[in-house]
């Protein structure tokens, strides 16, 4: 008896879309590849999506919510402050190889620089996660306006570093909680 061939899901595109983008940038976004990568044919695409545009455009609205509003929501319920900062850390440094791992966070940030609809969701990400990181360490008591966009910065560095070497970017950045922990409790 033959098996049985799993229906694909829009997520399923979705996934191979974020893999093709960090496998050979935004080149890679064409439909016959991704096809191919996932065994299946350009008719299984078109059932889910009307054209190339509608999976960029969900791939998006996936990244936006996945990799921020999703996250900020369920740290939300946590503490305010310290609690939060350490969430967010472990949270955001969990590497999702669906969505092609580590890398595409700076697939997305380098196909933002030539596609003015990822650059203006990169925007609106960077804006939210630096408005949430501002939060939690003002409600650590911690004047020093710069920091949210040092922590950030740190944050987008460690992930690039860790696509190509060992650093592992929640430890470094639970390294500089603690620093600012104690630079709280002064």
């Amino acid at each position: 008896m033959a098996e049985k061939k799993h229906r694909l899901r829009q997520q399923d595109w979705i996934n191979a879309g974020f893999r093709a983008l960090v496998r050979k940038g935004p080149e890679g976004l064409r439909v016959e590849p991704v096809a191919r990568e996932l065994g299946s044919t350009k008719g299984s695409f078109y059932w889910h999506f009307r054209n190339l545009s509608e999976l960029r455009h969900a791939m998006l609205v996936y990244w936006q919510d996945a990799a921020t509003h999703a996250i900020i929501g369920r740290l939300e319920a946590l503490p305010r402050g310290l609690p939060r900062l350490e969430a967010l850390v472990h949270a955001v440094n969990m590497p999702h190889d669906a969505q092609g791992g580590a890398g595409a966070e700076t697939a997305i940030r380098a196909w933002g620089r030539t596609f003015a609809p990822a650059g203006e969701a990169v925007g609106k990400v960077d804006a939210a996660r630096l408005a949430f990181l501002e939060e939690c360490l003002a409600d650590m008591d911690i004047d020093a306006p710069e920091l949210p966009a040092l922590f950030y910065a740190a944050h987008l560095g460690l992930v690039q570093l860790s696509t190509t070497s060992d650093v592992k970017p929640a430890e470094v950045l639970m390294r500089l909680v603690e620093i600012l922990r104690k630079q709280a409790a002064r």
